[in-house]
């Protein structure tokens, strides 16, 4: 071989040989920084209190319960028609308990674990201060609506295995048979009491005496956050007579029977029924009486303590048992002081052995007297106000038990949303004193369409003085701090440039704090409290003239 050849094979071995170590250490770096990425999210994690997603604590029998009630839907739905007829007795579960003690978490955890497994699980609920009839069904028949079209576009996505039933889309084998069986009157009616569902009900020809009732239901559902409640208080007015509403109601059970028989199973779950009004009950009633619909489930929960003898839903209820309808109650209670400590362990992240978390509970429990959501406030509330910490030292949440214990003495749970709210940045005190006007679900474009319409003198004048907050801590308005306010206000309601990262930084800020569950569009309050508490930041007497101007400037500005 020769010098140069041997130069020249030397040469390549050795670029090869430092490429393959760069390429190496290349590796051990990326790996090296990836774990070190790692351990930083664990920490950082670890520094969170893990408030979502938490374990029902004290209520797997309750959750048993359920499953057991969804599992036979299936068997239901497996019988002969005539058969299941024939022998199905009328049924329905109601959940009971006082506020915060975790009604609907039990129920949707309970049954709402079969949406992707053939049954489909719709909701709605009533609401104290939009008290409006059949708006809770209206609702959850929006859901139901809803839950059927994701259904088709899911079985759309799914590739290869599926027979020629599935394949076809279920909302179209809905709307051809609700073509084929119901007449135009009937689904005119439909349309009008429950628009969130036209798209089910199909097109239809324009009714005479309603000509604009889709554009309606569009204004209703972007107020509503797509329920459509709000039309169905009005189209209840134009049933009118016995006749009309025996009509009605047969025409709901007919399209339940229908969605109903291309399901395992379907749940419809009204919360709040302390709030109901009649129409609701004597429509619940009549789907319960209802023989043909055996792999429908009816669900409600209410506040025990709001529902005394005299009490619409008391007398329904009874009267339902009279006629020996089949209704499994279910009533939750405060948790004991052993599941506070699992709760408080696993809200942090540590032994429910441990001896400062047993006293910790210990104290939350007395204080709080076990109720599940007044727990949670309450760990919240020390985590703001950082008597609960995270000790990077030791990496483990220490807090000051005198501090801890000086403070569940002197406040409650009220005082306790108060706070919160006043901790809020001025701008996201706005949106959540527009959104509780607009229901415990809102979009929010509708919001923001609200804000960009409120002149700066009309939002300072109807929020609460003491409610506000300045520079991130809670004052009372004097005259400085009133103009600085409203230097703020004018920046926020007029410059409609910056306004939508400003909306995007109050929605990160309430959503994280636990206030309110965003999906896309749609929000929802955590709770009724919250929800309430976010309305208590409007002065008392501006506050009916406040949601009167948010009306006016929906129907002004909404197509």
């Amino acid at each position: 071989m020769s010098l140069s050849a041997s130069a020249s094979s030397i040469n390549h071995r050795s670029s090869s040989l430092m490429g393959s170590t760069s390429s190496h250490l290349t590796g051990i770096l990326s790996s090296a920084a990836e774990s070190s990425q790692n351990i930083n999210n664990r920490i950082s994690n670890s520094a969170q209190l893990r408030v979502s997603n938490m374990q029902l604590h004290g209520r797997d029998d309750d959750i048993k319960l359920l499953r057991s009630k969804l599992r036979e839907l299936a068997k239901k739905d497996d019988c002969d028609e005539e058969d299941a007829a024939k022998n199905h007795v009328g049924e329905m579960i109601l959940v009971s308990g006082t506020s915060g003690t975790g009604k609907s978490a039990l129920i949707q955890r309970g049954l709402g674990v079969g949406a992707n497994r053939g049954y489909i699980f719709a909701s709605g609920k009533f609401e104290d201060k939009l008290l409006r009839p059949l708006s809770a069904f209206s609702d959850a028949m929006t859901c139901l609506a809803k839950c059927i079209s994701i259904t088709e576009e899911h079985n759309k996505n799914k590739k290869g295995g599926l027979s020629s039933s599935v394949r076809s889309s279920i909302a179209t084998l809905i709307r051809d048979k609700i073509q084929n069986e119901f007449d135009d009157e009937d689904v005119e009616q439909l349309r009008r009491v429950f628009p969130g569902c036209a798209e089910l009900l199909g097109t239809r020809r324009t009714s005479l005496f309603c000509p604009s009732s889709q554009a309606q239901a569009d204004k209703a559902a972007l107020c509503r956050g797509g329920s459509g409640s709000r039309l169905g208080s009005f189209s209840l007015n134009l049933l009118g007579g016995k006749e009309s509403i025996s009509r009605m109601h047969y025409a709901v059970r007919r399209l339940l029977k229908i969605v109903c028989s291309h399901f395992k199973g379907v749940v419809l779950f009204i919360d709040d029924l302390q709030w109901s009004d009649s129409a609701t009950l004597d429509l619940l009633k009549s789907i319960v009486l209802d023989g043909e619909i055996p792999s429908l489930l009816i669900v409600g929960a209410y506040r025990e303590d709001e529902v005394p003898d005299h009490h619409p839903l008391a007398f329904h209820i009874r009267e339902l048992e009279e006629m020996h309808v089949s209704i499994t109650k279910i009533k939750i209670g405060n948790l004991g002081v052993d599941y506070v400590i699992r709760l408080v362990a696993e809200a942090l992240g540590m032994d429910y052995d441990d001896s400062k978390v047993k006293s910790l509970a210990d104290t939350i429990h007395r204080r709080t007297e076990g109720n599940p959501f007044f727990i949670l406030m309450f760990l919240r509330s020390l985590y703001d106000e950082k008597l609960l910490q995270y000790n990077f030292g030791v990496m483990k949440w220490t807090w000051d038990e005198d501090a801890v214990n000086s403070k569940i003495v002197t406040e409650n749970v009220a005082t306790v949303l108060v706070n919160k709210m006043n901790r809020l940045h001025e701008e996201t005190q706005r949106i959540l004193m527009v959104a509780s006007c607009l229901g415990a679900t809102f979009r929010l474009s509708a919001v923001m369409t609200v804000m960009k319409n409120f002149s700066r003198v009309e939002m300072r004048d109807s929020m609460k003085s003491s409610m506000i907050s300045v520079s991130g801590t809670a004052a009372t308005m004097g005259s400085s701090s009133a103009s600085l306010l409203s230097s703020d206000l004018s920046n926020a309601c007029t410059d409609q440039d910056g306004s939508d990262s400003s909306y995007a930084s109050s929605v990160e800020e309430f959503e994280g704090e636990g206030l309110c569950e965003v999906d896309n569009e749609e929000c929802r309050f955590m709770h009724d409290q919250i929800q309430s508490a976010a309305f208590e930041l409007i002065s008392p007497e501006q506050r009916d003239s406040f949601r009167g101007r948010i009306g006016s400037i929906l129907l002004r500005t909404l197509p």
